[in-house]
């Protein structure tokens, strides 16, 4: 996802910047790197110029001076709308982070939200929230009126997964970060409520519970689940579902890919999925889009609540999340 670029203020550099973002994505890194150094003597309180430059950076093989740039972007954007924090942490082992910055998260879809359907559905392939109705809908028998009477789909988007599941549903809520895919979401009107908002505060806040809780794609963005899984089974009416993706990963609980998006591995949901007391009806493999060309294997999960809600516990994890390897460069 490219965003549009946010000027500097100062035009020879913007221009400077823009020559340097061509060279980047036509290969020369280290032309890239002089022209966004250049761009950043004459704007240097510029936290999307540092940005490219430590993308640029690590791309030509120079990972301190990506490190030392990404800080600088984060030293400028406190809130991290860049997701310097994200870049940083593929390439400093000290340095962790357990999820994506709220302000990243809402820049990016926000930006995105106009074609995110097409993008997805027409370029990549995506098939999270197909995948998680075939998988509802093979393990839960129908039922009348319908198989989930209420329901709420965490970070809702554009409302694919609402589509994918809104005969199944009789009350269906959505909730999302981004207002721009909120509203997206809102003119298709498979929703009959809409928020904008935190997941996590969302699912605390009063209301009634729910016999399905949705999240297609949305794990990607946090790493340690260990707290909103905990939050939905609380929320989960008993004998409620919770459906959900993630990217799977293989040596660790999680960690951050090359895409800046975390991926995490089954043996860590199942012990998710028992520290929530949550029973597992099925974990299954599938490939959730493309990326570069690419498959991008993921796991659908289907968890059911048989007993009481529980007291919020941490999860012992069986070991640290590692960076990934010095991830592809990438100026979204």
């Amino acid at each position: 996802m490219r965003r549009p670029l946010r000027s500097s203020g100062d035009l020879i550099a913007d221009r400077r910047y823009a020559y340097a973002l061509d060279l980047f994505h036509a290969g020369d890194a280290t032309a890239a790197v002089d022209l966004f150094e250049q761009a950043l003597e004459r704007a240097p309180q510029w936290a999307a110029g540092w940005l490219a430059l430590g993308r640029a950076r690590r791309a030509a093989f120079d990972p301190a001076g990506a490190a030392a740039a990404f800080r600088e972007s984060l030293r400028l954007d406190p809130k991290d709308e860049g997701g310097a924090s994200l870049e940083l942490a593929t390439l400093d082992a000290a340095v962790t982070i357990d999820s994506a910055p709220p302000a990243y998260v809402t820049a990016l879809f926000d930006a995105y939200a106009p074609e995110f359907d097409a993008a997805l559905i027409e370029r990549l392939g995506y098939s999270a929230p197909s995948a998680i109705a075939s998988r509802l809908r093979a393990v839960i028998p129908p039922r009348e009126p319908k198989r989930f009477s209420r329901a709420l789909d965490l970070g809702c988007g554009t409302g694919l997964a609402g589509e994918a599941l809104r005969l199944d549903i009789a009350y269906l809520e959505g909730v999302d970060l981004s207002s721009g895919m909120a509203e997206q979401a809102r003119d298709k009107g498979v929703y009959d409520a809409l928020f904008t908002g935190d997941l996590a505060d969302h699912l605390v806040a009063p209301g009634e519970a729910f016999d399905l809780i949705l999240a297609a794609d949305v794990f990607s963005y946090i790493g340690d689940l260990s707290r909103i899984i905990s939050l939905i089974a609380n929320r989960l009416s008993p004998g409620g579902y919770c459906a959900f993706t993630v990217e799977k990963e293989e040596r660790q609980d999680w960690r951050i890919r090359e895409s800046l998006r975390f991926a995490h591995s089954e043996d860590y949901l199942r012990r998710l999925a028992e520290a929530a007391r949550l029973r597992i009806v099925t974990i299954e493999e599938t490939v959730l889009r493309r990326d570069r060309g690419a498959d991008i294997v993921g796991l659908v999960a289907i968890f059911k609540r048989d007993d009481a809600p529980l007291s919020l516990r941490p999860l012992q994890s069986a070991g640290e999340p590692v960076p990934s390897d010095r991830p592809e460069a990438s100026l979204h």
